[in-house]
């Protein structure tokens, strides 16, 4: 087995997976005891050309990008003529989910694409289309938040770079809208399309689109009509129509047409905490406490709505602690039954004292 590179400031321990230009592996950082993602891009003979300006514009996108649905990449670095990127270790892929579990149920695959979508939406108002959504580039942190990851092949809006031109078609077929299979210039609908993919794969088990050999794959792409869900998914029929229609234009093209085709299937109280908040167009935490701070907790909307949200769980503290408190009353009358002849001195001091905090508690209703 070939040695692992050898990168400053980290123990690599195995290779996760490895891709046409570069391999990512599991390393150790001794300085903050934690686990890492380090991708490492592999020595060919384009080292130096197109796969380096990629693996750096890579680098340079995410950086530009802080959402909590996109990942959080530590540092980048060259070592022994290799470049690497370091990033957060997340544990399981979403490609790795459906597998195991062939099928993903609505309100879990809902929760999941809204903060995906969440991400991308917030990628497209930066001005980057990530260009190859899939399941591989869909990871999970340890407390189950979805990540999208693989900028690879991010392209800028307007950019004019060679790198991205038009006229080239870069990105996983199963996956591609069908301007991208065509080669034409793309736009964030393109990425709709290729969540719809996975969303519908998600649901079903297999994409909406197969075939024996690629071009079969490509053709049904453009072509084909977009393929029925199973009677007990239809309430999802529209939004998957939605994303994957043929021509971009009918495509959902913004973050409030999402809401709004995703609001009515889902049943919030059943979803994580972080998509609710993307779902409901809230913006991150950190931004959430910086808008407080700056507008004053009498003017903040968002101060408002967790004013709201902690008055249920401030009634339901209080009747527990009242239930509580009726039980040990009933204890202590209960032990003044049997054992009153026995210390009647105690028991009549114990008396008086639950008469008082009735009358106390009676008050206080």
């Amino acid at each position: 087995m070939a040695a692992f590179p050898q990168i400053p400031n980290f123990i690599l321990k195995k290779c996760l997976g490895s891709g046409g230009a570069a391999d990512v592996f599991l390393a150790v950082d001794p300085k903050r005891s934690r686990l890492v993602a380090i991708k490492v891009l592999t020595q060919t003979r384009f080292a130096n050309t197109i796969a380096v300006r990629r693996f750096i514009k890579e680098a340079q996108t995410i950086s530009r990008l802080h959402h909590p649905n996109i990942v959080r990449v530590i540092g980048t670095g060259k070592a022994n003529d290799l470049h690497y990127m370091v990033m957060e270790f997340l544990p399981e892929s979403l490609k790795q989910r459906i597998r195991a579990r062939k099928q993903i149920g609505l309100q879990e695959s809902l929760a999941i694409i809204g903060q995906i979508a969440a991400a991308l939406f917030y990628a497209h108002g930066k001005g980057f289309i990530h260009r190859d959504v899939k399941p591989d580039n869909i990871m999970f942190r340890a407390d189950g938040t979805p990540v999208i990851l693989d900028f690879g092949i991010a392209r800028v809006l307007e950019a004019t770079s060679k790198i991205t031109r038009s006229g080239t078609s870069l990105g996983t077929p199963r996956y591609m809208s069908p301007e991208q299979l065509k080669a034409k210039r793309v736009d964030g609908r393109s990425d709709i399309y290729s969540l719809g993919v996975v969303l519908y794969e998600m649901l079903c088990g297999v994409p909406p689109f197969k075939g024996s050999h690629t071009m079969s794959v490509v053709l049904k792409h453009i072509s084909e009509p977009i393929p029925k869900l199973p009677e007990e998914l239809r309430s999802c029929q529209p939004l998957i129509e939605r994303m994957l229609a043929k021509e971009r234009d009918e495509r959902i093209a913004s973050e409030s047409e999402w809401r709004e085709l995703i609001k009515p299937l889902l049943k919030p109280f059943k979803l994580p905490k972080v998509a609710r908040e993307n779902l409901a167009g809230l913006p991150p935490a950190r931004d959430r406490e910086k808008t407080r701070l700056s507008l004053g907790k009498g003017d903040s909307s968002v101060e408002k709505v967790r004013q709201t949200r902690a008055r249920p769980r401030a009634r339901v503290n209080r009747r527990r602690r009242f239930f509580l408190n009726l039980l040990l009353v009933l204890a202590v009358i209960v032990w003044l039954f049997f054992n009153y002849e026995r210390i009647p001195g105690l028991a009549l001091a114990l008396w008086h004292a639950i008469i008082s905090g009735i009358s106390a508690l009676i008050d206080k209703i």
